[in-house]
Order: structure tokens, then sequence, then C-alpha cells
């Protein structure tokens, strides 16, 4: 899952690193799947109402009819570009333990995916 690509800058060596965590296509995909360590679903691009970016990348919150995903990690713009665009097509969980705070990565480093249902959502809000 993880690719290492070797850029020199200088004398040093720098390895990027594909994180995995996202898969795009130019063709607009019909569902996006969603992959956690707990849960797998695909949820249908046409139910999408709403994608949300936190000010520091670190918080992704895509909503649809149905369901409320909340992503996290690191630089989540591709992510959320992706989605609001409706080319991702896979948003999966990375092994951000074989990552160094030091390491360039490509992409967005995906560290945890919450999917709720709405009628989860309006029960524990009541």
């Amino acid at each position: 899952m993880s690719e290492r690509k070797s850029k020199s800058q200088g004398s040093v060596a720098l390895m990027v690193r594909n994180t995995g965590c996202l898969d795009t296509q130019e063709v607009p995909p019909a569902c996006l799947r969603m992959h956690s360590h707990r849960q797998r679903i695909a949820l249908p691009y046409a139910l999408l109402l709403r994608v949300e970016l936190a000010a520091d990348e670190a918080g992704c919150v895509i909503i649809f009819a149905t369901h409320e995903v909340r992503v996290r990690g690191r630089h989540l713009q591709a992510l959320y570009t992706a989605v609001s665009q409706g080319q991702a097509v896979q948003i999966s969980v990375g092994d951000s333990g074989s990552f160094n705070d030091g390491d360039k990565f490509l992409g967005p480093l995906v560290t945890d995916i919450k999917i709720e249902s709405n009628d989860e959502l309006d029960r524990s809000r009541r």
C-alpha cells in the first residue's frame, strides 16, 4: 500500500511515500467506498449533501442523506477536493504507524473514519 519514490534534493535523497488512502478516477463513480478498521460501506454520490474541511486540514465531514462520515488525518485537502468534485472512488485508513513525523508523503493520510447512519445520530441527540 505504501509506495516509495526517491527524490533528490541537493545531496540528500528524500523518500516520498504514497499513503494509499485515496483512490480517484476521472469518470465520476456511482458510489464512494469507505474502509475503516471496523466498517466498509459504499454510499451513492446521488445522496451526497455536503462536504466540509477543517481549517487545519485534519478533519473532513462528508454528509449523505443517510449517513454522516467523519474522516480524521493529515493533509485532507486532496480528499475534500476529490469528494466535492465527484472523483473519489475510495477512502481508506492508512497505516499511520509506518509513518514518522518527518516523512514526506503524497496525498492525504487518513488515520480514522467514523461512519454513522442518520438514524443513529438522531437517537444519540435525543
